[in-house]
């Protein structure tokens, strides 16, 4: 088998496996934002979509949403105390590409893709 294959094989089991065995989101808070965004994302009813927690940082949660041998990924911001009781959910962005410029990094606190610096230019 060629190792894309493999990468891939192994990709969907690694999702399957997460999307089993990790908890879904309970209860009302942003469980049904995160089941809306990533059904209309993959064009899945929300009835067939199931959500696994990927990652957390101090101030967003990452979620993996699948359906259909697909995922998508949405990012919750994190609000804290009871006056907001309910968290902003929307889908993350893909990886973009490098370019002459340079190539992107992920913010390891917001899970957002910013430009890496490059050093001084003359």
């Amino acid at each position: 088998m060629a190792i894309a294959q493999r990468l891939g094989l192994l990709t969907i089991l690694t999702l399957g496996v997460a999307l089993v065995l990790l908890p879904a989101c309970t209860g009302g808070g942003p469980s049904s934002a995160i089941a809306r965004i990533g059904s209309r994302n993959l064009r899945c009813p929300q009835s067939e979509v199931e959500t696994a927690l990927h990652r957390e940082s101090s101030k967003v949660s990452e979620y993996y949403v699948g359906c259909d041998f697909m995922y998508t990924r949405v990012l919750c911001d994190k609000l804290h105390g009871a006056e907001h009781p309910t968290a902003e959910c929307h889908p993350a962005k893909p990886q973009p590409p490098c370019f002459s410029g340079g190539c992107f990094k992920e913010d390891p606190v917001t899970f957002e893709w910013e430009l890496a610096s490059s050093g001084p230019t003359l």
